[in-house]
């Protein structure tokens, strides 16, 4: 691959936006960072708001001269602080509307099927451009995977609905109204179902973590001198204690750090509509984050499924073991076998994201004009969702005869061919080592290091591959066949 390292506008857009949501800079203007700054003020403002409430009495109660000046002023610093307080509020909560603007745009096509291809071309960079074998891996998939899970949020509702699974009136009745077809910008601005359910879903997905940036909970994760790897397994004390610190601070984050919106205007009748709906957005948010911590409610597995799933594939565990991401379906499935998550809504996820992430590396063996297997395997990326069968993922090919090509073909993988399963890699390993070596060293561009590795391997990674322009246009139409 001679070509020059790069990345498409879409794959920058994407960059941008993680960052939007969740980066470490000395500006502090992504959400997270603004949480934390919220948190590590709020004491402070808590504090200095009693005492400005103190003066104020003080002023009313006194019977001396010039106090109705001090009463004044008084009153004047109150509301000051009181107005600066709301602005900044209101900022923090314009910066999250506008991302969730920003996602709803990126995932959502002119039908079913370009919203799916979307979705998957979302879900599918934010793995690729993760990379998989490094130390950093876990500060990388920390802020990835608010997004990640919040375009999995988006997809199962869509599923639940199809599937008759919700039950929540509010959400019924504005899918009721959805337009489906917006003609243009100013009809979508309008449609019902996008404003007060969608929005508020993903403004909840995003900000489901929030809580873990209070400092009571940065403590626990950093330890008292800030010192410790946030990494690390914690102990079941303070796993509990993170846990519910992180779900008050979150509630208490969407309702004071963020809260409702304010209307613009002079109608009384709008401006009475606009508090009524807001209103009605924050409780809906609230039912989600509070049935998120209980399975049976159908309604939390909104949030509780993709949160699950998107700490196996994007995990920030110290070791990052990039073969067993397949895994990810099945913890939920053996979660839901327990009772700890909604078997109904596990089910419709999987059908939507199959048993291999998107954007994972698939190693397979292709077949010949005549269905006969050929002595040697391929590459190909995940780059469908709703695969027919979740064993067999529909892929993008990323070599050809050995060699790296940026015009794949359109492949579902049989476990029969798929080396991540047994069967498959039972069918090479009668080939002789150094066919195996020579196959290996036309695939990897650092050989001499990889040599040592497995000669068969369950999967690749598709970091380097993906880090080239060229290579970053993975879901344009194309037909499928069957390897």
């Amino acid at each position: 691959m001679s070509e020059t390292v790069g990345e498409s506008r879409y794959t920058k857009e994407l960059r941008t936006l993680i960052s939007k949501i969740h980066d470490v800079t000395p500006i502090k203007d992504s959400l997270y960072e603004q949480a934390a700054d919220y948190f590590a003020a709020q004491a402070a403002e808590d504090e200095k708001l009693v005492q400005l409430n103190s003066q104020l009495k003080a002023a009313t109660e006194a019977d001396k001269k010039g106090a109705e000046t001090r009463q004044q002023k008084a009153q004047h610093n109150l509301k000051a602080f009181q107005q600066k307080r709301k602005e900044n509020r209101i900022e923090r909560l314009h910066s999250l509307l506008q991302l969730c603007e920003q996602i709803l745009h990126l995932a959502t096509g002119k039908d079913e099927q370009e919203t799916q291809r979307h979705c998957a071309r979302l879900l599918g960079t934010l793995l690729l451009i993760t990379p998989t074998e490094n130390r950093k891996v876990g500060q990388f998939n920390q802020r990835s995977k608010h997004l990640y899970k919040a375009v999995l949020s988006l997809l199962l509702l869509e599923r639940m609905l199809t599937d008759k699974q919700i039950s929540n009136q509010y959400v019924l009745k504005h899918a009721e109204h959805r337009i489906a077809n917006p003609k243009d910008k100013d009809e979508l601005a309008t449609c019902p179902y996008r404003n007060h359910v969608q929005i508020p879903l993903l403004m909840t997905a995003l900000m489901q973590d929030v809580g873990q940036y209070h400092p009571d909970a940065q403590r626990i994760l950093k330890g008292p001198n800030g010192d410790m790897n946030e990494f690390r397994v914690l102990e079941k004390e303070q796993r509990l204690s993170l846990l519910k610190i992180s779900y008050q601070q979150t509630l208490t984050y969407m309702k004071t750090g963020l809260g409702k919106n304010a209307y613009v205007g002079n109608s009384k009748e709008e401006r009475d509509e606009f508090n009524q709906n807001e209103d009605e957005k924050l409780k809906f948010i609230f039912t989600l984050l509070k049935s998120s911590l209980d399975p049976q409610q159908s309604i939390g597995n909104l949030l509780k499924v993709p949160q699950v799933y998107a700490s196996v594939v994007l995990s920030t565990k110290s070791v990052y073991e990039y073969e067993s991401l397949p895994k990810a379906a099945m913890v939920l499935e053996k979660a839901a076998e327990k009772g700890a998550l909604n078997k109904t809504a596990v089910d419709s996820f999987v059908r939507i994201v199959g048993y291999f992430p998107q954007g994972f590396g698939v190693t397979y063996i292709p077949k010949d004009s005549d269905r006969r297997d050929l002595d040697r395997y391929e590459y190909a990326i995940v780059t469908s969702l709703y695969p027919n069968n979740p064993q067999v993922p529909h892929c993008r090919t990323a070599t050809k005869s050995l060699t790296f090509t940026q015009f794949g073909q359109g492949i579902r993988v049989g476990t029969e061919n798929n080396l991540y399963y047994p069967q498959a890699r039972k069918k090479l390993e009668r080939m002789s080592k150094e066919r195996l070596l020579e196959i290996l060293s036309k695939l990897v561009s650092n050989f001499e290091e990889r040599k040592e590795l497995d000669l068969l391997p369950k999967c690749w990674h598709p970091y380097t591959y993906f880090s080239y322009a060229k290579h970053q246009n993975l879901w344009n139409k194309k037909a499928t066949k069957t390897n």
